[in-house]
C-alpha cells in the first residue's frame, strides 16, 4: 500500500520539481548574470531558480525585496519589487476598497512588463486570501499572478 502510493506520488514530485529549479551562480549563463548587474548593480543576495526557458533571480536593494526575469538572450523581461499601501496609485487604492472591501491589504507589488506597470495586490480576511493584479488606473486585469 505505501509503495503503491510513493509511486503514484513520483510523477507530481517530478513535475514540480522541473517547474522551479534552484541553480547556484556557477551554474548560470553569465550573459544572464552580467544583465542583472547592468540592470540592478545594486542587487545583494540574489538567488536564481529556472523557470521554464527563464532565470528568475530574486535579490534585495536596500531593504526592499526585488526579483527579475532574465531570457537567456541577457534581456530582463519582467521585474517586481515590494511597494508600501502608499506607494499604490489612488485609482488602485480606491478600486481595491471599493471592490474587496472586507478585506486587507497584505503583500503588495509592483510589476513592469513588456512596458506596463501593473500592481500585484494580495488581500487576507477571514474566509480566505485572494491575489489581483490591477493597471495603474485601478482597472483589475486578467493577467496572471506573479509568484
Amino acid at each position: 500500500m505505501k509503495k503503491a502510493m510513493i509511486l503514484a506520488m513520483l510523477p507530481a514530485a517530478f513535475t514540480f520539481w522541473s517547474c522551479n529549479q534552484h541553480i547556484t551562480p556557477t551554474q548560470m549563463p553569465s550573459l544572464v548574470q552580467n544583465a542583472l548587474q547592468v540592470k540592478f548593480p545594486a542587487a545583494k543576495d540574489v538567488e536564481w531558480e529556472k523557470e521554464g526557458n527563464l532565470y528568475e533571480a530574486e535579490f534585495t536593494m536596500g531593504t526592499t525585496e526585488h526579483a527579475a526575469l532574465v531570457n537567456p538572450a541577457g534581456q530582463v523581461v519582467a521585474h517586481k519589487q515590494d511597494i508600501v499601501a502608499s506607494e499604490l496609485p489612488a485609482p488602485v487604492l480606491a478600486a481595491v476598497q471599493r471592490d474587496f472591501k472586507a478585506y486587507l491589504l497584505d503583500d503588495l507589488e509592483k510589476v513592469e512588463q513588456n512596458g506596463k506597470v501593473l500592481y500585484q495586490v494580495e488581500l487576507e480576511n477571514s474566509n480566505g486570501d485572494l491575489k489581483k493584479v490591477y493597471d495603474a488606473n485601478g482597472k483589475l486585469e486578467e493577467t496572471a499572478f506573479w509568484d
